[in-house]
């Protein structure tokens, strides 16, 4: 009686379904350079998931300054490779809602079991709506020379917004990390 109409039930699972098939595809694609053409895609050395958690010094208020912002960000499901643990230093001019992108920046990524770590330089990132997307390349240690893309989902700096404005602080804020794919 109180329940979603079966209009909106089945369009929400046509457009889960049309992503995981159009997700599904990509990698396939990756996975068979032959039919691509041109140059050959290369090897997913790691596609993992997880969350992160950035925390700002000093916390973010209305008045824009200039914040240091540390991100750690947990690969905690992996499909290929080891999970992860990756941390990134930034500072950047912020305030409650002047949203920016960020500068470039540099993550090391500790992967569990081997002691081994990745360094990647990550191009600016490119923000639309609560995702963000980064590009870039290894520079440093296990999968040195490959090139990586990293998909977040931001779930709490939106929420913060109307506080911060109201006169609370954001001290941290996390999200989920809906993709982190090195390819070689």
């Amino acid at each position: 009686m109180f329940g979603i109409p079966p209009v909106i039930t089945t369009s929400y699972r046509r457009g889960r379904f049309l992503l995981a098939a159009g997700l599904l595809g990509a990698t396939a694609l990756a996975w068979a350079p032959g039919l691509t053409g041109g140059a050959a895609a290369g090897v997913i050395d790691a596609e993992c998931l997880g969350s992160f958690t950035r925390t700002f010094s000093p916390p973010v208020t209305v008045t824009s300054q200039t914040v240091t912002a540390t991100s750690t960000d947990s690969y905690s499901t992996c499909a290929v490779g080891p999970a992860g643990t990756g941390t990134t230093v930034t500072t950047l001019t912020l305030s409650c809602v002047n949203l920016t992108a960020g500068p470039a920046e540099t993550e090391t990524i500790a992967w569990q079991g081997s002691g081994d770590t990745s360094t990647i330089a990550w191009s600016p990132p490119v923000i639309a709506g609560q995702t963000v997307v980064f590009t870039g390349t290894i520079t440093a240690g296990l999968h040195v020379g490959d090139t990586a893309t990293k998909v977040t989902s931001g779930i709490s700096y939106f929420g913060s917004v109307v506080e911060c404005l109201l006169g609370t602080p954001i001290t941290q804020t996390s999200g989920l990390i809906d993709s982190l794919l090195i390819t070689g």
